[in-house]
């Protein structure tokens, strides 16, 4: 468990007091987001680091009806940023750069466990790739998916926030760390996260602050940053208008031999049956393997020898 530290309202004044800081007395100021930087394409390598903030879009789907793939994929479009990359992105503008979003008519996610694009939020790298006639339409390799919890649509910057692990008697306090997305600014030290304007059930809320303490990715957050003024001085908080979650790959299914006789098959480590017997039971006990199928659900692999048993049951 991470020590926590308790710091005192002297201290606070003092290292929170912003330089800037107005003098109107107000417990919230908003503060005006600073431009954001039009950084280089080539800063795909910075996504394998593994709290990197570089190559994050945001998603849509695209629900055209038309002849696949020039329909049915995903516009994405890079956060925090005027320039998207769009690798050869046709006539109508510069071929590797869009002041707009770039169609990609494919998104592979294999490298984050994940079966299947998700998410309103995407961490990865778009790629030229040619669909026979129709051209080239792009391609998206993904690393990682976020889903919005809320109902309010995302506006402001986008930061990633996590939990420091640090308790105060007094506030405002320096709990949390915010760091822009697609940005060569650093990460800064802020005085909480407010998530009450994203349109989240309170245990969503809950289950994000939990999200924040636990894990070093914490979640995503599109918002503002305000001022906040307390006993401690003034600090920097953020005040998100949504907040995104990791997605993560579904747990394996495990699959479990039980009943009286073992001749039960499932998902459950519990199940248990009355206690006759049948002749078959003996085959699942001694031909039976009892695991996941390509349905998704728990069963007894059919054999040549549990078939053949099955089909003769009892006999020598």
């Amino acid at each position: 468990m991470r020590t926590r530290h308790i710091l005192f309202a002297g201290l606070m004044a003092l290292t929170l007091l912003p330089a800037c800081a107005s003098e109107d007395g107000a417990s919230i100021d908003s503060i005006e987001n600073d431009q954001t930087e039009i950084a280089d394409s080539a800063a795909d390598g910075k996504s394998d680091l593994a709290l990197g903030q570089w190559t994050y879009w945001s998603v849509r789907r695209d629900f055209r009806r038309c002849v696949a793939p020039l329909c049915g994929g995903w516009y994405i479009k890079r956060v925090n940023q005027t320039w998207t990359p769009c690798p050869g992105g046709g006539p109508a503008h510069d071929p590797n750069w869009t002041t707009g979003e770039c169609y990609v008519a494919e998104a592979d996610f294999s490298a984050a466990g994940l079966e299947s694009a998700a998410g309103e939020l995407w961490r990865g790298t778009v790629r030229s790739k040619v669909y026979g006639s129709f051209g080239n339409l792009r391609s998206f390799r993904g690393t990682e998916a976020w889903h919005q919890v809320g109902t309010t649509a995302p506006t402001g910057l986008f930061y990633r926030a996590t939990d420091r692990g640090i308790n105060c008697i007094t506030f405002p306090c320096p709990t949390h760390l915010e760091t822009k997305l697609n940005s060569y600014v650093g990460s800064q030290v802020i005085a909480g996260v407010d998530l009450s304007g994203a349109g989240a059930t309170q245990e969503d809320i809950d289950a994000a602050w939990a999200e924040m303490a636990a894990n070093r990715t914490g979640i995503l957050v599109a918002g503002r940053n305000v001022r906040v003024t307390g006993p401690a001085g003034r600090a920097t908080a953020l005040r998100a208008t949504q907040f995104f979650v990791p997605v993560r790959p579904e747990p394996a299914k495990k699959c479990y031999q039980g009943g009286c006789s073992g001749q039960v098959c499932s998902d459950r480590p519990d199940v248990i049956t009355t206690c006759e017997f049948r002749p078959e039971y003996a085959c699942y006990q001694q031909f039976g393997s009892c695991e996941l199928q390509a349905d998704g659900n728990c069963g007894w692999t059919r054999t040549t020898d549990l078939t053949a048993c099955l089909a003769n049951p009892g006999t020598p």
